[in-house]
């Protein structure tokens, strides 16, 4: 083939390699609604600037600008949302099977997830820096919150894993950790206005 013809054929391989690493991962979801800039990037494929009922693809990396947000719903009635410069990645998410389940790694922001109890019981995983979460039908946020990781359950029950200890939060309830990797404090019931900051950062 001549370099002009090479030259030519290119672009077209190119494309054809983006459309196939596309069309190979399943949809899980889609977006439900975007303030300001959000992307979905993914190795070997051109990130995607995200608009609202834009399809959302497993192991899709999924981030937000400054001052932006983003919510998504995935299948299995799971509602995800995220606040400004924050970064999560959908690792697994299988309904049936011999092993179902979720697995979502947030590499840095703010998080609030919502799933109602009648959408299924399959177990979901949340991976933070800091901290992994279990995940029974529930409504939760987790995120930096004056100026420490925070996590906030408003419906349901949640068991959170870090510095080495675990703290089981019900309705109501939240737990800081004061300096990363240290341990976990108390469980204590939140005031309304720690719930609104809190609720601010992602909606």
């Amino acid at each position: 083939m001549s370099v002009a013809r090479r030259a030519l054929a290119a672009p077209v391989l190119l494309g054809l390699t983006a459309r196939d690493a596309l069309a190979e991962r399943p949809r899980i979801g889609q977006v439900a609604a975007v303030t300001g800039e959000a992307r979905a990037d993914y190795t070997g494929v051109p990130t995607r600037m995200l608009s609202a009922q834009d399809a959302l693809l497993l192991n899709d990396t999924l981030s937000t600008g400054l001052a932006a947000r983003l919510a998504c719903r995935l299948v299995g009635g799971l509602e995800i949302r995220l606040g400004e410069k924050a970064s999560l990645r959908i690792d697994a998410l299988t309904l049936d099977g011999p092993r179902p389940g979720t697995v979502l790694r947030v590499f840095e922001g703010p998080l609030l997830l919502d799933r109602a109890p009648q959408a299924g019981t399959s177990p979901i995983e949340v991976r933070l820096p800091w901290a992994r979460i279990g995940v029974r039908g529930t409504r939760f946020f987790a995120g930096l919150l004056d100026g420490r990781n925070a996590v906030f359950v408003e419906r349901g029950r949640v068991a959170v894993q870090a510095g080495g200890g675990t703290a089981e939060l019900g309705a109501g309830e939240g737990v800081d950790q004061a300096v990363p990797g240290g341990p976990l404090g108390p469980v204590v019931r939140w005031g309304a206005p720690r719930i609104a900051r809190a609720m601010a950062l992602v909606s």
